[in-house]
Parts: structure tokens; sequence; C-alpha cells
């Protein structure tokens, strides 16, 4: 997780830093209306419209998120000779904080996406494009105004859509190589299946669909993310990934480390944009902080405010500081409504994992525990003795801290899903409702003394035990404690 003191100089050193962005715009068109009739015509509805919205996309959408935080961006994209260029420029020309040159093609359209949306739903989509790859006298504009704003830059990002500045690799590569001799990082979010063309980036961001495009290994969940990741980083096709998945999060894998950054988002929306999102803050704060996990931790802030929304949208400061401030109060959850997360979280195929005990004075031991089971597992429920099992169990001295207490510790933890409490001595009840795919449980339990093994065997699952951390108790800290009085 990242603090609030980190937030706040990430948030306020963004500022001083100049971001170049070069990539694919387009003009994202929403019409709003009803549907209560179908057409006599056709077996199709009929729209009442009765609005329409104009917002910046594509690579415009990076820059609205850049230009969202106060943070100074240089920019170039491609539009044609049409009333959607013109409109662009238009709308660019009102931002803050914004060199940017938009090169005019007279041979192509400029992309116009039209989404028509009734009663709360997309009904479907018309695109004005023309997809073709550049002709010599715009590539040398491009790279003359390449050369110029990349000095200035701090980070580059390509912000590829696969309409025109990146579809040969030869010219994508040769802009690659400006700026590494430049000593410039490159953060790409790539497009189609051909990852080969971002040799010498620094950071690829693709989505789930993205990545198994080019890898053919779906990151369905947390082992098959990393191992998507680790195939690029082998191609060589980039030096790290930040893969985006949805309400699954981010996956964040390097050559030899990968974690796994869980949404914040409790029900997403609309995912249109979230890619945008994501690398301009992650870039952002990786000009400022030049920490991977720091930066993937505000991004994915971001994301998760991002998912909640329709369309193509910036993110603002205040909406940051506001998620990273949660209580997360939904973590803690009663036997009642487990149900709901179960079957979301079955639906999506994702790997749940159990593990249970007191949780008394939450210490260091406990924590690389935990830190370890959420690597082995997509979501981590733990389950804790209530106060009065604990008193069963440890005596009438404990628990130090109350429930409430111990609840509020383990849902701050970025790598906890779900925190349960129950009231008996073991918690059998709960994994025979819960049916996890693992059972997680410390090194210092044989298998056949783990309650819940046997089930959870039978019905598929496996057991996996944990090596403690040498002189990490519970009870070692109490007696610490008790001598020092």
């Amino acid at each position: 997780m990242i603090n609030q003191s980190k937030l706040e100089y990430i948030i306020t050193n963004i500022q001083s830093k100049k971001v170049l962005v070069v990539g694919d715009i387009m003009l994202d068109k929403y019409v709003f209306g009803h549907v209560d009739r179908i057409s006599p015509e056709a077996p199709i509805p009929i729209i009442s419209v009765k609005d329409t919205r104009l917002l910046e996309g594509g690579a415009g959408n990076v820059i609205k998120n850049l230009n969202s935080l106060n943070i100074k961006t240089s920019f170039i994209s491609l539009i044609g000779n049409d009333a959607s260029g013109k409109t662009l420029k238009t709308r660019l020309k009102k931002l803050k904080n914004l060199e940017y040159v938009l090169i005019q093609d007279n041979n192509r359209k400029t992309t116009l996406k039209t989404r028509y949306i009734a009663n709360g739903q997309q009904l479907f989509r018309t695109d004005e494009e023309t997809i073709s790859s550049l002709d010599s006298a715009i590539k040398k504009k491009v790279l003359q105004y390449f050369k110029l704003f990349i000095k200035q830059a701090d980070i580059v990002i390509f912000s590829d859509y696969g309409k025109a500045l990146f579809i040969e690799d030869n010219f994508c590569q040769k802009l690659i190589k400006l700026a590494n001799k430049e000593k410039k990082k490159i953060i790409v979010d790539p497009k189609g299946n051909n990852f080969e063309k971002y040799k010498g980036s620094f950071f690829i961001t693709p989505n789930a669909k993205e990545a198994f495009n080019a890898t053919n290994i779906e990151p369905k969940n947390n082992n098959l993310a990393e191992q998507s990741g680790r195939y690029i980083i082998e191609k060589k096709w980039s030096q790290n990934i930040l893969l985006t998945r949805g309400e699954n999060g981010l996956s964040l894998i390097e050559k030899n480390n990968t974690y796994h950054l869980k949404s914040k988002a409790e029900e997403v929306f609309d995912v249109t944009g979230a890619g945008d999102t994501v690398i301009a803050l992650f870039a952002a704060a990786l000009s400022v902080t030049n920490n991977k996990i720091e930066s993937a931790h505000f991004a994915n802030l971001g994301a998760s405010i991002a998912v909640k929304k329709l369309g193509t949208t910036s993110i603002n400061k205040d909406e940051i500081y506001k998620i990273s401030k949660e209580d997360n109060q939904s973590k803690i959850i009663s036997p009642k409504n487990l149900s709901n997360n179960i079957n979301k979280w079955r639906d999506n195929n994702l790997i749940i994992g159990f593990t249970n005990g007191c949780f008394d004075l939450v210490h260091a031991g406990h924590i690389d525990m935990l830190e370890k089971a959420s690597k082995a597992c997509d979501k981590l429920i733990v389950a804790i003795n209530s106060d009065q099992s604990i008193r069963k169990l440890k005596g009438k001295k404990r628990p130090i801290l109350d429930l409430k207490s111990r609840e509020k510790l383990l849902r701050s933890l970025q790598v906890v899903d779900l925190v349960i409490s129950f009231d008996e001595i073991t918690p059998i009840k709960l994994i025979k409702k819960i049916k996890p795919n693992v059972l997680f449980k410390g090194a210092d339990y044989k298998t056949e003394e783990i309650v819940g093994a046997d089930f959870i065997k039978k019905n598929g699952g496996s057991v996996i035990r944990i090596a403690l951390t040498k002189n990490q108790s519970t009870s070692n800290l109490i007696s610490k404690l008790n001598n020092n009085n």
C-alpha cells in the first residue's frame, strides 16, 4: 500500500515534472437516450436521443488524466482535415500546462468513435477512421517534434491504439532508440499481438486481453499473470510489465520479482479508458519516485476510480485522496454476506485462499505469512478467532487486542481481501462453507494437524504450509513485554 505521506509527496512533486506523450488521439462521442420500442423496419431498438457528449479518447485521455493532476505535458499526435480533428484542436487549446502538435494528415480521417447508450447500457458503437502507416513526410514531422520535446521530458509515454503512429515496427523502434539515447524511460500502452516492436521500452502496460494475444497465456489468475509477464521479459519485448486486470487489480512483473496489487473498486462499471489512467499515473509517479511498486500503487488508486465511471474519464487528486483514505470497511464481512463475494470470485475462475488465526498483536511474522499466502492465490480470506474463542484457547488474559482492533489491522493490509471472525474453537464451519482452493497454515503444523486439511483435499484443493519467520510470535512478544515490566 502507499501511505498518506508518500501519496502527498507524489501528488505535490509530479507537478514539477514533464511527461511526453506520443500516441493516437481520437474523438469519443457518446449519444445518450432511452429505448421504449422496436423499429417496424427491422428487429432493432429505436433510441430516442436525449443528450450527446464529446471527450478526448485514446492518447487524448492520457493527456486529460495528466492535465487533471496539473502535470506539465508535451503531446504529439495525428488528425485528419475534418470536423473531428478541428474539434480536438479546439478542446486541447483549453487545457493548461500542455504544449502539443496535432500533425494534420490530409490522407486520413480523424478517428471518431460514437457510442450509443440507452437505459444505462451501450447498445452499439460506430467507428470512422483511417488505419494506415505514415508516409515519409508525416514521419519526418513526427521525428522533428519528438527530438524537440524529448529533451525537456522526464519520462515518455507511447499510447498505441493501432491507428497510425506505431503501426510500422521500424519507426516505433527508431523512436525508442532516440529516447534511450537521451536516457529517457519509455512506458508503452500496447496494441495488437506484436510486442516485439516495443523492444527497448522500460515498461509495457497491457491489459489481460492484449497480454493473451501477444503471449497466448491468459492471465486469469496471479500465477498465469506472472507467466504471461515472464514470457514478455524473456522475449525482451520490454524490461518490465504492469499488467492491468480490471477488477482483479494490477500485476507488476520484473525479471526476478512479481507483485500483485488488488483493485480497490468494489464494482466495475466500465473499463473504457482505465488503461489510459493507469499509464498516465504510473509514468508520472515513476518520474518522481523512481519506485516501481509505489508508482504501481498510485496507478492502482486511479484505476479503481476510473472503472466506476462511464467512458473515458480523467482522475483528479481529490478523488485519489478520497479512495486512499477509505477504511475498507467492506473487507470485514459476516458469514451471512460471504456467499456474494465467493460466488463472484468463482465465476471469474479466481483461486481463493484461506487462513486463520488469533492475530493478537499482529507482528512481522504474521505479515510475512500473509504476503506469501497472497502470492499463492488470487483472493485471500483471513478468519480470526473472536474474543470469546481466544479466551477459551489462550486463557482469561487474552486477547491483548479486542476483535475490532484486530479486524482493523488486518483489513488495512493490501494482501488481505476479506476478514471474517468465528466464535468456535476451530474454523471448520467456515472452511466447509467457503470451500477454498488453497488452505494456508504455518509450517509449525503438520498437515494432518491442520483443521480442514482433509476436507480441502477431498474437494480437490491444496494445503500449503508456510515457513515461519524466525523469532516472531505473539507469545514471545508478550513475554518480552512482561519481562520489561
